[in-house]
């Protein structure tokens, strides 16, 4: 429940719909790997290293797929 909340308060300040949009989705993957026992900080990290695998075989970087991090 803090997450939406601080997601609210942090919402004030999304200058565009796209911008809200794209912070909904980041926190949504935050609360994500959080659930799935991975570190968000490793598990971002290595979508940016492999991004050409992760385009290539996105359900392989899903993160309970990635339980190593």
């Amino acid at each position: 429940m803090k997450l939406v909340v601080r997601d609210r308060k942090n919402a004030m300040f999304h200058k565009t719909l796209s911008g809200a949009s794209i912070g909904d989705v980041i926190t949504s993957m935050i609360a994500t790997t959080g659930q799935a026992g991975v570190n968000a900080f490793e598990y971002f990290n290595l979508l940016q290293r492999e991004h050409e695998a992760v385009t290539a075989n996105p359900l392989d970087y899903l993160p309970w797929n990635n339980q190593n991090l």
